[in-house]
């Protein structure tokens, strides 16, 4: 049986919980190892820029969240197909 998912609600990809915003501070308390991963910058990027919030707004607030630079962001975002 498939879920419905609310645009406010997601499942964590980790353990399928599901999620409201914000969806990284789930990912940072309960799947440490993977908040370090790179990899949440992608879903945070999506949802962001999907609210309307300016692509350099993006860069600044993911970098803050994870201790990292906004061009760190950027290149990261770059390689990995998501711009």
């Amino acid at each position: 049986m498939k879920r419905i998912v609310s645009e406010e609600a997601r499942e964590c990809p980790y353990c399928g919980e599901m999620l409201s915003r914000p969806y990284w501070h789930h990912i940072q308390e309960n799947h440490p190892q993977e908040y370090a991963k790179h990899e949440t910058w992608i879903s945070l990027y999506k949802d962001y820029s999907s609210m309307g919030m300016d692509q350099s707004i993006c860069f600044m607030v993911i970098a803050e969240l994870f201790n990292s630079t906004p061009d760190q962001v950027k290149s990261f975002l770059k390689k990995n197909n998501a711009l």
